[in-house]
């Protein structure tokens, strides 16, 4: 499986690129609901597999964060499986881009 580890600083540089990958956020709803980057879209890793079709098109790859960056390992070997990429994982997840207090929003 091949993909790239960012810190969050890093991720939120690659998502305000010229052509910028899609932010996939891989928790579960209430966990999203509570703080999440701004424009993730929402595919929980337990869902990924059956609903990875519903993906936008994305020649620019997935930056792909859960809480703590370990589901989004394992999002990343399904994206990979299924041909996606390139794909990037944010290091830390949800809970350091918070953390570092960068842009976020909280609430549905």
């Amino acid at each position: 499986m091949e993909y790239t580890d960012l810190t969050p600083a890093e991720a939120l540089r690659l998502l305000h690129a010229a052509d910028p990958p899609t932010l996939l956020d891989v928790r579960t709803r209430p966990e999203f609901d509570s703080h999440r980057a701004e424009g993730a879209v929402l595919v929980p890793v337990q869902e990924l597999a059956q609903r990875i079709d519903e993906l936008p098109e994305s020649a620019a790859g997935f930056v792909v964060v859960c809480e703590h960056g370990i589901r989004s390992v394992h999002a990343c070997a399904i994206l990979a499986d299924a041909g996606y990429g390139p794909l990037f994982n944010v290091r830390g997840g949800m809970a350091r881009w918070v953390g570092e207090e960068l842009p976020h929003q909280t609430g549905r």
